[in-house]
């Protein structure tokens, strides 16, 4: 009997010491999915593209913190920077890279061929060297584009200001996304009978100069979706409105900052589509099988401060907004319009 019962005890011993060892894989926390978000610079619609995607993983059950976590980096306007994250990202083995804006995501793709890359706020991912076809985009690559209504809103300007004969326009000639907007503008400009008169720049710190020199020369400013500008978007509000020159955005997300009227898309809508093309990626699905998307919905702001501050008729250019909001929903085209009163 007192046999047994020493068996016994040293049973339950070994027992309580080899248990943990066979139970503790069986409540192995779960894996915890790293994604690097990479961005060229730091402004109001690259934030909201980050903070969009972020919020609509967290809606479909990714929450950061519990199941997933993300490095967020900014290349501060600087390539080497950029290629440096990407590389960073890479060595780290992340699960999926996020890369805002055009420059940041060929740092990306450049760095590597493997990790899946979801790209967004891209204006034309072919001529970037992105993707080989919009619909087949092949490899670790896809994502959404951000190419803007670039002939709407030269059609705005005419249809706000319908004596205007020049627009000035400040840009990156390094960035691949301007160069496109600005061939798309040179274009409608001329259909319109208007002249497009350019600005270029290679920093934030050459914006507000590029902006000077078009004051006493062109009847309106407009600005595209250009990063290096958009950084520095004070610089050229500050201009605009000393100059009494009515100033043009194609991001909707910065009319506060000063501007008279916005035509574009909502980028913190376009974070979340970017991520429902992520969570297909983690799902399963590669890369190169996800069609490259479009931004949807479009947004016509006006800043009605910035109305009575360069002096131009109200009624006017409320009058000129409602005309060109009702024009594209007869075509067809999903449109909100709204008024601010800052900036």
């Amino acid at each position: 009997m007192l046999k047994q019962i020493k068996l016994l005890l040293i049973l339950s011993l070994t027992g309580i010491f080899f248990l943990p060892l066979f139970t503790f894989p069986l409540f192995a926390a779960p894996q915890v999915i790293k994604i690097g978000i990479m961005q060229i610079v730091d402004h109001p619609a690259l934030n909201a593209v980050r903070d969009g995607f972020i919020d609509a993983m967290a809606d479909q059950g990714y929450i950061q913190g519990k199941n997933i976590v993300y490095d967020v980096e900014n290349a501060q306007g600087d390539m080497a920077t950029a290629n440096t994250i990407a590389r960073k990202f890479v060595s780290e083995k992340v699960d999926m890279i996020l890369s805002i804006a055009t420059p940041t995501s060929q740092a990306a793709v450049n760095a590597t061929n493997t990790i899946p890359v979801v790209f967004a706020a891209v204006t034309d991912p072919l001529s970037a060297g992105l993707v080989k076809d919009l619909k087949k985009p092949g490899n670790n690559v896809t994502g959404i584009s951000d190419l803007t209504p670039v002939e709407r809103q030269i059609q705005l300007i005419k249809e706000l200001l319908p004596a205007a004969k020049t627009v000035g326009t400040l840009y990156n000639s390094s960035e691949v996304n301007s160069i496109t907007t600005n061939n798309l503008a040179k274009e409608a400009c001329q259909k319109l009978g208007m002249k497009l008169l350019e600005a270029t720049v290679s920093s934030s710190a050459d914006v507000f100069l590029a902006a000077q020199s078009l004051v006493g020369k062109v009847d309106a400013i407009y600005v595209s979706t250009d990063n290096t500008v958009v950084s520095a978007l004070d610089a050229v509000v500050q201009v605009t409105n000393e100059n009494k020159i009515p100033l043009i955005l194609a991001d909707p997300t910065t009319i506060g900052k000063g501007a008279l009227v916005a035509l574009g898309f909502n980028y913190y809508e376009h974070g979340r589509q970017a991520a429902d093309i992520a969570i297909r990626v983690l799902k399963g699905t590669k890369p190169k099988d996800i069609p490259v998307e479009f931004a949807k919905n479009l947004e016509l702001k006006l800043n009605m401060d910035t109305v009575i501050r360069i002096g131009i008729s109200a009624p006017e250019i409320l009058n000129g907004c409602m005309n060109f909001y009702k024009k594209l929903k007869e075509e067809g085209i999903q449109l909100t319009m709204e008024t601010v009163v800052r900036g």
